[in-house]
């Protein structure tokens, strides 16, 4: 079953920066462990992931993201 990660919604916010991948395109991951850091205008936030598995990236560090767009996949 393939997890969506989406930059979650901060306040008013709409769209932020994805600073930083903490984590390799491919590279398996565990449940609570640090992906990425998203920043707004207001905060730096990083996102962990909800579950195990092997992640597929779908943005770049310096990419601004829509708050609600896919950003990676965990299988």
């Amino acid at each position: 079953m393939n997890i969506f990660l989406t930059a979650e919604t901060l306040g008013e916010e709409t769209e932020a920066d994805l600073v930083d991948w903490l984590v390799s395109d491919g590279a398996s991951v565990a449940q609570g462990e640090a992906l990425c850091q998203i920043e707004t205008s207001k905060t730096t936030s990083e996102f962990e992931a909800p579950a195990s598995g092997r992640i597929t990236l779908h943005a770049e560090e310096g990419d601004v993201v829509e708050l609600d767009t896919v950003i990676a996949v965990i299988e």
